[in-house]
């Protein structure tokens, strides 16, 4: 049964059963006033039998009494009034007292009884307005219980699922879902769900097979590509004989040419071993100053030739916990990056901070052009790469951004960029394993 007709069932159950219980409340209620009526037509009748002996004797009394005598359906009631009347009619005072005490006792008698018939009647409606109350009451409550039990819940069950799946831990097994429309829901995700999954292991699948294909493209490019590299380099310098400035020339560019591919096929090995896990880090406790400061000065022949400052600000005393040669790799990425992208006399600053959450924050920042807000996530995927005809120096194989973002969560950080088109870009990395170094900070006090 679905769920909207056991709510509909429940629905009728429940003013069915309140519906009958104020029915049988109300037809007691009309009881009760014809009840009061008859009373108070008793009342009425007393009221004429006091002052029944004060009244005139004249036939427009007359008529009101025989009125009252026909208004009187009970057989006792009535022989009592008519005696009374015709008392009245013979003017004898003594036996109209005795007739008026009589009728008084019938109208008595009259009224009590019927207002004991009102009393159980009453209680009786009390009873069934209280059971209409009751029955409204627990169906409204029977109605919330049931909702929750077959809505709510299953809801709240299919949203932690549906969480549980955003978070790729969907490795628990689908129940069978209920017939109702709520199990048609859970139905239709589970399939949505078994068809992401089924694709996103095809994916998977893929991806390490195009990772395992160009590892071993580059494995068998490398070695003829070197020899090509160390053929051209003879050639260059004259082992066969001296060449003319135009076949020089070409040989130079096929040289470079040469370089760009063989920084092509290191990279993509180096991308295939962080991605199957086969580049293991071999951490050390590094001076911060000393490490940045070689780094920055492997690359000033690059920022001299592109007439660009290359400023530190630092934090002194301050080790970190990492693979050098690795995440050199990572800061020659970016600030060479920044170097390609900067105007001739512009800056590129390397700064050292601590964040709010205790970590390092590692930041590069330039004065370039700037990157979309569109394209800032895209950088950091493979093969994409921000491009400027401007710039001769910008070349590269778009994935030193890619290479740079594994290794910095390879050290357990994070890496990200801030930019504005027309002023400039910040990109940044966290380290979270640092210490201040006290033999250093020693050195300093006693100076």
């Amino acid at each position: 049964m679905t769920i909207r007709s056991q709510l509909n069932l429940l629905t009728a159950v429940v003013i069915g059963g309140s519906g009958f219980a104020g029915w049988s409340a109300f037809e007691a209620r009309r009881e009760i006033e014809a009840y009061d009526r008859v009373m108070n037509e008793s009342m009425e009748t007393r009221s004429v039998l006091l002052l029944m002996e004060d009244l005139p004797y004249h036939d427009d009394t007359f008529r009101r009494l025989n009125l009252e005598k026909e208004r009187l359906k009970e057989p006792d009631r009535k022989q009592a009034f008519n005696s009374a009347v015709k008392m009245y009619a013979a003017k004898n005072p003594l036996e109209l007292r005795r007739a008026i005490r009589k009728g008084l006792r019938v109208e008595a008698d009259h009224f009590n009884k019927n207002r004991g018939r009102r009393d159980v009647i009453e209680a009786r409606f009390e009873k069934l307005m209280m059971v209409s109350l009751c029955i409204l009451a627990a169906g409204l409550l029977l109605v919330m219980l049931t909702v929750h039990a077959m809505i709510f819940k299953s809801l709240n069950r299919l949203s932690r699922r549906m969480l549980d799946f955003l978070v790729d831990r969907y490795s628990f097994q689908f129940s069978q879902p209920d017939q109702s429309e709520l199990g048609d829901l859970q139905r239709t995700f589970n399939s949505l769900a078994q068809r992401v999954i089924n694709t996103t292991d095809e994916l998977k699948r893929l991806d390490s097979a195009k990772s395992e294909f160009l590892s071993i493209a580059s494995h068998e490019l490398r070695t003829p590509m070197t020899s090509i590299k160390g053929s051209l380099s003879l050639l260059a310098s004259g082992v066969v004989g001296q060449l003319d400035v135009g076949s020089l020339r070409l040989i130079k560019i096929a040289e470079g040419e040469t370089d760009r591919l063989i920084r092509l096929i290191n990279d993509l090995l180096d991308l295939a071993k962080i991605e199957s896990g086969g580049l293991p880090l071999h951490l050390n406790w590094v001076q911060w100053d000393d490490f940045c400061g070689k780094t920055l000065d492997g690359l000033a022949s690059l920022a001299h030739k592109a007439e660009v400052r290359l400023e530190l600000v630092s934090l002194p005393a301050v080790e970190v916990n990492i693979d050098r040669d690795r995440l050199q790799q990572v800061l020659t990425n970016l600030v060479s990056n920044a170097i390609k992208f900067s105007p001739k006399g512009g800056a590129v600053r390397v700064t050292l901070s601590r964040a709010k959450t205790g970590e390092l924050v590692v930041s590069v920042s330039d004065t370039g052009p700037g990157i979309k807000a569109e394209d800032r996530e895209m950088i950091f995927e493979k093969f994409r790469q921000g491009t400027s005809a401007a710039n001769p120096l910008v070349k590269g194989t778009g994935l030193g951004l890619a290479i740079a973002k594994a290794l910095v969560a390879e050290h357990g950080g994070s890496i990200g960029v801030e930019s504005t088109v027309g002023v400039g870009s910040n990109f940044w990395f966290s380290l979270p394993k640092w210490r201040e170094n006290e033999a250093v900070e020693s050195k300093s006090e006693a100076a």
